[in-house]
């Protein structure tokens, strides 16, 4: 999780980001485990979950407007994102369909990003995804996504990025 700094102190743009990120993949697992729309899970997480305290501790803010991008975006490019990933996935032994569903909505999460937001160096979209999966699972699960995140890279991306 990201833990806000001090209250005297703003939160930083990219601590505002990876938080939004984090969210996102929680919002897309939310949104597949119980089949809401993009725009219900959304409204609920800016009205309940975003910038609140958990356990007590005050977390950083996610950018809004980053949140909304890649959980709405996920939406709208599930089957492309799927299709793509799915054939990264076979070409390791396995499938989207077989994965641990917390690990698909990361890897959705992040190919929407790498897809969509130009804007943002690819390293910095996949460390931080690599982050957000360090933060549930071990070492191989890390691995497995920044492999895959690194193949959509080269995919979806020119090769100067």
């Amino acid at each position: 999780m990201v833990t806000a700094p001090a209250k005297h102190l703003k939160p930083s743009p990219k601590a505002r980001n990876s938080a939004a990120r984090l969210a996102a993949v929680q919002a897309v697992y939310q949104q597949a485990e119980s089949g809401q729309k993009a725009a219900d899970v959304i409204a609920e997480y800016e009205s309940c979950r975003l910038g609140k305290p958990v356990d007590g501790e005050a977390m950083v803010p996610p950018d809004g407007r980053l949140f909304r991008a890649i959980v709405g975006g996920v939406e709208k490019r599930r089957d492309d994102l799927s299709g793509m990933i799915d054939s990264f996935l076979r070409a390791r032994g396995t499938g989207i369909g077989m994965m641990d569903p917390l690990l698909r909505a990361i890897l959705l999460c992040g190919g929407y990003e790498l897809l969509a937001h130009h804007d943002t160096d690819p390293p910095v979209i996949i460390t931080d995804y690599m982050n957000v999966t360090s933060a549930f699972y071990a070492q191989n699960e890390t691995k497995l996504i920044n492999a895959i995140l690194d193949r959509v890279k080269g995919a979806v991306r020119d090769s100067d990025s």
